[in-house]
């Protein structure tokens, strides 16, 4: 290949890498006249395998890969009528067609399919499978889509797929098609699934110039947003137009003007801290503000009951529950009875159960209304059943409206209760944590219970540590492990592992809970996780390989990373089977990753599917079947193996861990604890040993930008 760029026409044959959020991609091409496969690398946005492309760049000789060409640009190039039409038909927007039936209509009418439907929608019965009455329905439906089609037609050309388009629709409505002709990079911040490389080459294509003002102002907002998306409830002022210059890939000088309007605007918030500027998106600062004011409200409250009643109430539960608490559980417990707010947290085996406990009774002994609550439905069943009281996860308390989009308990209307205790605190983020606290009424006592040593929210914020931290809410700190039998290697390594101390392995052949299979090799390291959930544990223990093993991993990438391991134990779980739109299958495993208001699935909710077509599925969650249509796809994946930060408020009888080399980065002290943490009856890890040890040693406190606890602190001064 010449020194100067070259321009390739090609097919992509596989995609073997690709980062969502900056498009960065490494794809197999098939170029006619080239030999083999070429790797070609670069930013490549709606590429995907199957397509044809037209690369212009140059090759270079890799240290460690070899061969490959660096694009500059990558093009998809325009598919024919034939193929939109297919693509249209079988996005799932029309019932009763999926992929099979949509190549059948174009097989028979042709790449003018559409408009044979509009005006002789007769011709659909020539098709195999299609009837006068089905024939009706979907030239109904054709017609009734109007812009929408045109929407359609317009985002798959631009690599856009049908869930994502649909929900730009949803969006945006009969609006769609100005947002997309004169605003493109307003899809990045609005809908989801679209990041900021596909809303930037969609303007570009249509002609928006690199220095727009709209198109930095995007950029900025974006990163922002992204920085929202991994944690951060703000930047400082120099790394967020540092990051927005990378993004947007010109001269941060010219960004200046733009962050200008954006902040008169009040589209974001420019703060002086004791550590220099801060900059929020304006909805994050005010929900870090109002979380702060309503627990510095609260910390000014009086607690359920005085110091000497408190003292005696102590007492009288011991005598009731048959316990001998610890002179730091009574200390604890009067901390609860005698504080507006309190944290209670604590490592497994502390005692944080039996605490709840005696709470809940000494309120019930004195006529009080207690609520319980927890971010998950599988942790609220947990606390149900651990105080002896209902209780509901956090959405369904403060009783969120998919219709109104809102939650309606809020200041307004706040939950009416002596006592209000949330576990799981350490799941919190500042965005529910927030509606939470507004919620609380104004005799309301709260109660947060958490493991502050486990892996920090999801969501943005660290708002139990800051609550910790701050020095104005009560802490009831609990260390010493007293739920551990004499053969129990859970709780006890799980306490070593936060000291930084390796954990305690069993003898061979004795009977223990605790295991490290060690393997090196990343591949065959799957390989024994796979033979661990289907064979090993099913045969020792008596466990179901789907319903009780469940296994956890610290990334989707690499042979230890979610992605693999899914397809591997799939195989092994749930072999063959036709897969509703292309994916799951009758008896799969699979997680909601996101919350759905209108199905009441929320993110973490694991189920099994029941029933599974063209159309749709059916998916059994606890005790309720749930019903899903094809654009909800992208809500669900597979769940045989999912990251540990998704196991966030789940327990399960056994739980196997993938530790591997490939995953150095995300190794560390607090990933590794929440994991073994998450097993009740067995734990297994699996792989390197190295990797063990690393996730041992790293404890480097979790970076994130929040300023609750200065806030807090601020508030109580004054």
């Amino acid at each position: 290949m010449p020194a100067e760029p070259a321009i390739l026409e090609g097919r992509v044959e596989r995609i073997t890498f690709a980062n969502p959020e900056n498009a960065y991609t490494v794809a197999k091409v098939q170029f006619p006249g080239l030999p083999g496969l070429t790797t070609v690398v670069g930013r490549m946005v709606g590429v995907t395998e199957g397509q044809q492309v037209r690369v212009k760049g140059r090759q270079v000789l890799h240290p460690k890969f070899g061969l490959q060409i660096e694009a500059e640009e990558v093009e998809v190039l325009a598919p024919t009528d034939a193929e939109g039409v297919w693509r249209y038909l079988a996005s799932g927007l029309i019932k009763g067609v999926g992929p099979k039936l949509a190549q059948a209509v174009v097989n028979s009418l042709g790449p003018l399919a559409l408009e044979v439907i509009l005006h002789e929608p007769q011709a659909l019965t020539k098709v195999p499978g299609i009837g006068v009455k089905k024939a009706h329905s979907i030239a109904q439906a054709v017609a009734s889509h109007g812009q929408l089609r045109e929407v359609m037609v317009f985002l798959q050309g631009h690599g856009v797929g049908a869930s994502t388009a649909l929900r730009i629709w949803r969006q945006y409505g009969e609006g769609t098609l100005g947002v997309l002709n004169n605003e493109p990079h307003r899809l990045a911040a609005d809908v989801r699934g679209i990041g900021f490389a596909t809303a930037d080459a969609i303007a570009q294509r249509i002609g928006i110039a690199h220095d727009h003002p709209t198109r930095l102002m995007a950029g900025l907002l974006y990163t922002l947003g992204q920085a929202v998306e991994e944690g951060h409830c703000f930047l400082p002022y120099e790394e967020l137009m540092d990051s927005a210059a990378r993004n947007l890939r010109l001269d941060r000088g010219l960004l200046g003007p733009a962050f200008a309007r954006l902040h008169n605007e009040r589209r974001l918030v420019l703060e002086e801290t004791p550590a220099g500027q801060a900059v929020y998106l304006t909805g994050m600062q005010v929900l870090e503000e109002r979380a702060a004011q309503a627990l510095a409200e609260m910390a000014r409250r009086r607690g359920l009951l005085p110091p000497e009643r408190a003292a005696k109430a102590a007492a009288w539960v011991a005598d009731q529950l048959r316990v001998r608490p610890s002179p730091a559980q009574g200390q604890a417990l009067r901390t609860l009875l005698t504080a507006g707010v309190a944290v209670l947290t604590g490592g497994p085996g502390t005692g944080k159960t039996t605490l709840v406990r005696a709470l809940v009774t000494i309120a019930g002994r004195m006529d009080m209304t207690v609520l319980l609550a927890s971010p998950t439905g599988r942790a609220a069943k947990r606390l149900s059943e651990a105080a002896g009281l209902p209780a509901s996860t956090i959405h369904r308390l403060l009783e969120y409206s998919p219709k109104e989009g809102r939650f309606l308990r809020n200041a307004a209307k706040p939950l009416e209760a002596d006592l209000l205790v949330v576990d799981e605190s350490s799941m919190l983020d500042l965005w529910l944590a927030a509606h939470l606290l507004e919620a609380v009424g104004a005799g309301t006592r709260l109660v947060l219970v958490g493991d502050a040593d486990q892996l920090p929210s999801v969501g943005a914020g660290l708002v139990l540590r800051q609550v910790m931290d701050s020095g104005v809410v009560p802490v009831a700190a609990l260390s010493e492990i007293f739920r551990q039998d004499e053969a129990g290697l859970i709780v006890a390594n799980a306490h070593r592992i936060l000291k930084g101390q390796m954990p305690v392995l069993p003898q061979p052949g004795s009977e223990a809970d605790f295991f490290f299979v060690k393997e090196p090799d990343p591949a065959k390291a799957a390989e024994l996780v796979r033979r661990v959930v289907v064979e090993r544990l099913p045969a020792r223990f008596g466990l179901d390989p789907v319903a009780d093993i469940q296994v956890l991993a610290p990334m989707h990438r690499g042979n230890l990373g979610c992605a693999h391991l899914n397809r591997l134990l799939r195989e092994a779980l749930n072999p063959g089977g036709a897969r509703a739109g292309g994916q799951f299958a009758k008896g799969d495993k699979v997680m909601q990753v996101r919350n759905n208001y209108d199905l009441e699935a929320f993110n973490g909710d694991l189920g099994t599917v029941a029933t599974a077509g063209e159309d749709g599925y059916r998916v059994q969650m606890g005790e309720r079947l749930v019903d899903y249509a094809l654009p909800d796809l992208d809500d669900l994946t597979l769940a045989y193996a999912v990251t540990v930060h998704k196991s966030q408020g789940s327990e399960y009888p056994a739980v196997v861990v993938a530790l591997g080399q490939e995953h150095y980065i995300m190794l560390n002290r607090p990933l590794l604890y929440t994991a073994v943490t998450r097993g009740k009856m067995v734990v297994v890890l699996v792989g390197h040993p190295a990797a063990l040890a690393r996730a041992v040693e790293q404890d480097q406190p979790v970076r994130r930008y929040a300023r609750l606890d200065q806030r807090l602190r601020a508030l109580a001064a004054g």
